[in-house]
């Protein structure tokens, strides 16, 4: 923006029609930015895509910095000052007002998609106003300004079919949900036998082998737990995890909390997901709570015999804290004199600092913690961090369900015990003013590309 500024008096002699051209070409830019590095993100490397993106936003800064000095420019008269300030006022107004409509109206309700063009024809809608209403004749600058409208315009009317496309391309898979809630983006696909939930893009189960992830999540903990009767679920709220828990006849009840709305929602009524959680939405014992997990134990007063976190990896701040000192404490808070708290604790091998973190924070609340693993096609060696304020017993435990795909007794004990070449490292503790896990998350995410040739 400030190169901008500068270039910007080399246009003092024309300053309304080059404004106006800049307007235009913002729209324009600005709109087709979104769908251009969506499809980018599938043709092209993570390099070239990082560069086309630093381009676009040098581009629109360079133009965007422009606008304000070419305005002043505009105004010669002896009411400079004043007219500066109110040129001032207005661009800081119209700054304020789109950062609080784009995060809360526009992102959740209409989507990045839609908002990047719809953004962008305002641009030239402004631009087009400006020109009929000041300079008065439609010159070839108006005409340049017609075209990008009708370009933004025609993106608008294929949106749908263009992201259908994309979708395909990005899941690999038909896509049989697709979901943007105030929340996060919620995807269901299906290729014959496997069906598989994205959340904001990211995988959460494969039907395939989602049961030995929840086998384990769940039966380790109550069945070494002497009687759970009172659970509760964080995160979880396709009920998967839930439909876990009903097959222990000592629970009485389990309480669901997630944060959207919409994946009870479709937990209770998408064809696909009864198929999958066998109705445990629906049962009687399942009450569903629609609240951030934090939120939730802040406020709770009820005790858990067993409290299990089934929450998305720590991938940007807001998860990062459902991971830290403090929630964790929180979780101490509502578990019953020998409740037991279990967590997913991520990838063990690519992300090993990430693992080790979190239990090095568990370990800096409860006086007993042991951790877990499990093979997972979809995923890899997936960790799990169980904890109490008494001793963990692991070798013994009640007998397992019946109806179990995957978990064995055999199975059970050898999840406790971890392959030479993954020790847990030494971390720094997540705390919510320092989430050092995030750190950890996204610099072994981007290891991981690079190791496993991924785009």
């Amino acid at each position: 923006m400030g190169i901008g500024a500068y270039c910007s008096k080399f246009f003092k002699q024309m300053p309304l029609a080059f404004f106006i051209s800049i307007e235009f070409l913002i729209g324009l830019i600005g709109g087709m930015s979104v769908p251009l590095l969506y499809f980018m993100f599938i043709y092209v490397s993570p390099m070239v895509l990082q560069i086309i993106c630093l381009a676009i936003m040098f581009v629109i800064g360079l133009l965007t910095g422009m606008e304000v000095p070419l305005l002043t420019f505009i105004n010669t008269d002896d009411d400079y000052k004043d007219n500066l300030s109110n040129v001032l006022s207005l661009d800081y107004l119209g700054g304020l007002i789109a950062t609080l409509i784009f995060p809360f109206i526009l992102l959740p309700f209409v989507g990045l998609f839609y908002s990047s063009l719809l953004f962008g024809i305002i641009n030239i809608c402004l631009g087009l106003w400006l020109n009929l209403v000041l300079i008065r004749k439609r010159n070839k600058t108006f005409y340049f300004g017609l075209m990008s409208l009708i370009v933004l315009l025609s993106f608008v009317a294929s949106t749908g079919y263009l992201l259908k496309i994309w979708d395909e391309k990005i899941y690999k898979s038909p896509v049989v949900t697709n979901i943007q809630t105030p929340h996060q983006k919620i995807v269901i696909t299906k290729r014959q036998e496997d069906i598989r939930l994205f959340l904001n893009r990211a995988l959460q189960f494969s039907s395939l082998d989602e049961y030995r992830y929840h086998e384990l999540l769940v039966h380790v903990p109550l069945s070494i737990h002497s009687n759970p009767k009172n659970i509760l679920i964080l995160g979880g709220g396709e009920n998967l995890a839930s439909r876990e828990v009903l097959k222990h006849s000592t629970v009485n009840y389990i309480d669901v909390v997630d944060i959207d709305e919409e994946i009870f929602h479709l937990a209770q009524n998408d064809e696909t997901l009864l198929k999958i959680n066998q109705g445990a939405a629906n049962n009687s014992k399942v009450n569903l709570i629609v609240d951030d997990a934090f939120s939730y134990l802040h406020n709770n007063l009820k005790l858990y015999d067993v409290i299990i976190s089934d929450l998305p990896d720590p991938s940007n701040d807001g998860l990062a804290r459902l991971y830290s000192k403090q929630f964790f404490m929180l979780i101490k808070k509502s578990l019953s004199k020998n409740g037991l708290f279990v967590t997913q604790s991520g990838e063990i091998y690519y992300s090993n600092n990430t693992f080790s973190c979190i239990k090095n924070t568990v370990d800096q609340v409860f006086n007993h913690v042991e951790v877990y693993q499990t093979h997972i096609p979809s995923f890899g060696n997936w960790g799990f961090t169980i904890a109490s304020g008494e001793e963990i017993d692991v070798r013994n435990h009640k007998e397992l369900p019946d109806q179990l795909k995957f978990l064995t007794d055999t199975v059970f004990h050898n999840s406790f015990i971890f392959p030479k070449d993954i020790a847990l490292q030494e971390t720094k503790i997540n705390t919510i003013d320092n989430p050092v896990i995030l750190s950890y998350f996204l610099d072994e995410w981007e290891k991981w590309r690079v190791d496993l040739g991924m785009n």
